[in-house]
């Protein structure tokens, strides 16, 4: 469940603004991690990576799979 959770925000960023916008104000990532608990994006740092892994082999595009990684890169750099 964790992993879907980590695919669905990976999904998400891209179609809400206002999610993206309150995840670029918080501070830190202890906060941002509370931030996407309380909106029902609940995983770690490792169901992070692993979500990322299984969106990046079914890529079909190299476009797909860059657009996955930059998405990964914004989230791994907030959340650390």
């Amino acid at each position: 469940m964790a992993i879907a959770n980590a695919i669905r925000l990976l999904n998400d960023i891209d179609d809400n603004k206002s999610l993206r916008n309150e995840m670029y104000g918080i501070p830190s990532s202890g906060e941002l991690f509370e931030y996407l608990k309380i909106q029902g994006y609940i995983f770690n740092y490792a169901e992070l990576e692993e979500a990322v892994n299984l969106l990046h082999v079914k890529c079909q595009t190299l476009q797909e799979a860059q657009d996955i990684m930059h998405k990964a890169e914004m989230l791994k750099f907030l959340l650390k």
